[in-house]
């Protein structure tokens, strides 16, 4: 895997929110975020909701961000509220001439204010599934900064599944554990997948074919409520249903 699974299984095991925070902090300094933030349940929809966060941003940026209401006309937000692919933030900054667009110029506003507070690049990862309405996690450094995050997405994708996991104790601590009813080659799959393995790499280790590996994934993510593979397996590592060790004595040797 791009980054180290046993540091990121680690995560799981921290005591407390600031724990969680101390140990994120450690896993994103070296891949050049200067700041980051956790949030579930942003008051979008459903004001009645819980709010929880880990991290943070500089706070005079925080305070001016509420005092503007920025968060009705955030872009990032509206993003992770809709759809479960990262963003980067440049994506979503408005460009060229805004004559005659107020809520335009307003994100344009909201960025460049962003960027005096040391926010000037980002990447936002949404996170969606069990026991939340809906949450992100996103990674921000200095303008200058961007293009090292961008190259470190897929690290940090993996680092926003992650700690939405270990997190879920914390924000939610009261959610009863059901673990959902996988199938031997659905974790199979899973653990091999989390070892960085293709589709195609699965099925040679396991005798079965690419396509049926892919179904196997879905399938699984289905069942544990999460969208795409890196997602369920953070979800699986997680709950347990999956181990570090490889699981030799079935490898090549079952029947699909």
């Amino acid at each position: 895997m791009l980054t180290d699974l046993r540091a990121l299984q680690r995560l799981a095991e921290c005591d407390s929110p600031e724990a969680l925070t101390t140990a994120v902090d450690t896993l994103v300094r070296p891949l050049g975020v200067c700041h980051w933030l956790y949030a579930t349940d942003l008051p979008l929809a459903n004001a009645a909701r819980g709010q929880f966060t880990l991290g943070g941003y500089p706070q005079a940026w925080v305070a001016r961000y509420l005092e503007r209401d920025y968060l009705q006309l955030d872009p990032i937000v509206a993003h992770c509220h809709d759809r479960a692919t990262p963003l980067l933030w440049q994506d979503v900054q408005p460009v060229g001439r805004l004559a005659g667009n107020p809520h335009q110029r307003k994100i344009r506003q909201m960025f460049g204010e962003a960027n005096e507070f040391g926010l000037g690049a980002g990447i936002s990862v949404p996170l969606h599934g069990p026991g939340l309405a809906w949450g992100l996690m996103s990674f921000a450094t200095e303008t200058q900064g961007g293009a090292l995050l961008a190259n470190q997405l897929p690290q940090l994708h993996l680092v926003a599944h992650f700690t939405h996991e270990a997190a879920r104790r914390f924000a939610r601590p009261n959610l009863p554990l059901r673990l959902p009813p996988l199938t031997r080659r659905e974790r199979e799959c899973l653990f091999w997948a989390s070892q960085g393995k293709t589709s195609w790499e699965i099925g040679q280790l396991l005798l079965i074919g690419e396509r049926t590996v892919i179904f196997h994934l879905q399938n699984a993510a289905q069942k544990l409520g999460v969208c795409g593979r890196q997602a369920a397996v953070a979800r699986a590592i997680s709950l347990g249903m999956i181990s570090a060790t490889p699981p030799q004595e079935r490898v090549a040797t079952s029947k699909p």
